[in-house]
């Protein structure tokens, strides 16, 4: 009796260290997200940002997200180009909220001194324990340029605030399409162009991209595999209200007349052998009578 005992002590004891040993392996590390401190006054792009970097953070398999954006907080954080290392603004953050544990305090800011200059993206955590501020700095020429480079220096800074920066490794290089089969989030992501109204189509990794009107104006988009066993049709559609600007090709007056009955543009794609996206898209045109919704034909070509 007493030796069955005994073994079953050992199971027992052996059982709860390998209980421990997985649930140290997988420790989540709380991150509170606080989206974006800037100096820009366009909030659409803005908004786009902000999706997209907790997206990011998202896919982080160690990170428990507590989403911040609408606090209080960045309404009086408001030295956005002197505070260089985040101080100001981690300080704000501790005044103003107690944190159990060890925890992570995460923003970006982007600033711009003047417009016609290049956009400053800057990555900020601080690990509430060390008390130690992380950040990536990056200076680019255009927004969507930012949203590109952002998921490699998202997981850069967060791997460092956490002390996983053996386990994340950086963002692997977008690979080329070399056969249709092979159709899936990872080998689409990239700048797409191929319609003359539009000057580029961003599609990123997460499922989500851009489009970039020749007029200037950005369309949100969500990326949709449709056919993911053959690995060749996905949907790209509009995810903003409707907007005139999305037409640049047909009068405003009319396009505002269609406003009620239009309904979101999307495009319906196939990856060809030589790796370019064909198929159709619902969007309205032009006709004699007025504007109406039809499906046309467009070829995308990678960058």
């Amino acid at each position: 009796m007493f030796r069955k005992l005994r073994a079953y002590t050992i199971i027992l004891l052996i059982s709860a260290g390998m209980a421990f040993a997985q649930g140290s392996a997988e420790k989540k590390y709380p991150l509170h997200y606080y989206g974006i401190v800037s100096n820009l006054n366009d909030q659409n792009i803005l908004n786009m940002a902000q999706d997209l970097f907790i997206a990011q953070i998202r896919g982080i398999n160690y990170i428990s997200l507590e989403d911040k954006r609408n606090s209080e907080i960045k309404k009086s954080y408001t030295s956005i180009s002197s505070d260089k290392d985040g101080a100001e603004f981690f300080s704000l953050v501790e005044q103003s909220e107690q944190f159990q544990g060890e925890a992570i305090l995460f923003f970006a800011r982007i600033f711009r001194p003047h417009p016609d200059e290049k956009w400053e993206c800057t990555f900020f955590a601080k690990n509430t324990q060390s008390k130690i501020i992380f950040s990536q700095t990056r200076n680019y020429d255009s927004h969507y340029k930012v949203l590109l480079d952002a998921k490699m220096l998202i997981q850069n800074v967060v791997a460092e605030a956490s002390g996983n920066a053996s386990i994340e490794t950086p963002a692997a290089q977008t690979k080329q399409i070399d056969h249709p089969k092979n159709l899936n989030m990872e080998n689409i992501a990239g700048t797409w162009s191929g319609e003359d109204e539009i000057s580029k189509i961003v599609l990123l990794r997460s499922g989500r991209g851009f489009v970039i009107f020749s007029n200037g104006a950005t369309m949100n988009i969500s990326i949709l595999l449709s056919d993911e066993n053959s690995g060749k049709k996905f949907r790209v559609v509009q995810q903003d209200k409707f907007n005139a600007s999305f037409y640049p090709d047909i009068e405003r007056k009319a396009v505002l007349a269609y406003a009620e009955d239009a309904t979101p543009i999307e495009w319906n794609l196939t990856m060809t052998s030589q790796g370019t996206l064909e198929g159709t898209k619902k969007t309205l045109v032009a006709t004699a009578d007025g504007v109406e919704q039809k499906n046309v034909n467009v070829v995308w070509k990678k960058k």
